[in-house]
């Protein structure tokens, strides 16, 4: 009967533990807490439209993998994050590493970036897209909690930055400047 109430506790433990990891939805985007916890940020600005295109409602119908990675190995050492197409044709968001311990709200601006380059066709209107979605994103971070556009951090000061331009007269015309001037950017289609 011992025996019995025991395999009974392992089977419980076991059944919980799987459903506590697998809660949020997102073992099959990313194993790292700091991006899940990004991916739970993303939903309470109601940005589902990214979640969505993550967990394979994209170009390949398939989740696309969001890890933290040394971006100089790509000779993106610049670059705050990027997506990529791997040789089995699964995509992938690499953020840099030296972001691990950026607030959430600042990862979560930059996974929803990245999310809407899915179907790689390199252009204008598709970089246009990618760089709305990070300021409305962070926009709606700041409107639910002022207190993050004060934190003294890289990325909030990029945030802050972008969300600056957007907001001023021009809105969308202005971060088609910023693209405009960036030399990444020189290469994509119209």
């Amino acid at each position: 009967m011992k025996k019995m109430g025991v395999l009974f506790y392992l089977i419980f433990v076991i059944c919980f533990t799987f459903n506590i990891t697998n809660a949020a939805g997102y073992e099959k985007i990313t194993s790292n807490p700091r991006i899940t916890a990004a991916l739970n940020a993303l939903e309470t600005v109601n940005r589902q439209d990214v979640i969505a295109i993550l967990c394979g409602r994209n170009s390949t119908n398939k989740p696309i993998r969001v890890m933290f990675r040394n971006l100089s190995i790509y000779g993106c050492s610049n670059c705050e994050a990027f997506s990529a197409k791997t040789r089995g044709g699964d995509l992938v968001i690499y953020i840099s590493e030296e972001y691990k311990d950026a607030p959430v709200e600042t990862i979560a601006c930059l996974i929803a970036h990245e999310s809407q380059h899915h179907t790689f066709t390199n252009t204008h209107a598709e970089e246009l897209r990618a760089w709305i979605s990070e300021t409305t994103t962070w926009n709606s971070f700041v409107r639910k909690n002022k207190a993050i556009a004060y934190i003294d951090h890289p990325l909030v000061k990029r945030e802050n930055y972008i969300s600056r331009l957007y907001l001023k007269q021009g809105g969308s015309d202005n971060i088609r400047k910023l693209i405009a001037k960036n030399p990444v950017y020189a290469n994509l289609k119209n």
